[in-house]
């Protein structure tokens, strides 16, 4: 007497129970977390300025946070992009007791790169450190020549030769960025 029997209530109550917490699962909001977006452009060697940092909310683990203490651009950056360790460093300083000498050095040389000062009369030889990259070459508007960094005794010297015109840059590529090439 099968039609007899009570019908599974258990059953359909745990069916349902199944069902909605499935449903509970599929409508609960996305697991977000803030990551900051550049708002402006920036060029390769400025830093980022923190009125042109936006932070969105994107979902959880799409890309690591970046250290925004001090940031740096280490490519051209436009508004818009994420704001990854990728694209950013650290900004290079000036060993304590240099000084900071503006030179043409080239556009291929980057902030941290070590650099041999040839100044041409008197014969002489200084190495040195770009802190801040040259932008555009001396025959554009926004030319700016790189600061270089020279120890405090051979500054004069440098400065004047480079004022002469008669101071030669050689740049040695940054460490780092020699062993990825």
């Amino acid at each position: 007497m099968y039609w007899l029997q009570r019908p599974p209530y258990l059953r359909w109550a745990a069916a349902l129970a199944l069902v909605a917490g499935a449903l509970a699962w599929d409508l609960r909001p996305p697991s977000v977390e803030p990551r900051p977006f550049l708002t402006a452009d920036v060029a390769a060697g400025d830093p980022v300025p923190a009125d042109a940092v936006e932070w969105r909310d994107v979902p959880t683990g799409l890309f690591p946070a970046a250290d925004l203490t001090r940031p740096v651009a280490a490519v051209d950056l436009t508004a818009g992009t994420p704001l990854v360790g990728a694209v950013l460093r650290s900004p290079v300083a000036a060993p304590a007791g240099w000084w900071e000498v503006p030179v043409a050095v080239g556009a291929h040389a980057a902030a941290g790169d070590e650099v041999l000062l040839v100044v041409v009369d008197p014969p002489t030889t200084v190495l040195g450190l770009v802190v801040t990259a040259q932008r555009g070459d001396p025959y554009s508007l926004d030319y700016v020549p790189a600061a270089v960094a020279v120890p405090a005794e051979s500054a004069p010297l440098v400065a004047a030769a480079s004022a002469g015109g008669t101071l030669v840059a050689a740049v040695r590529p940054h460490r780092a960025a020699a062993a990825e090439r």
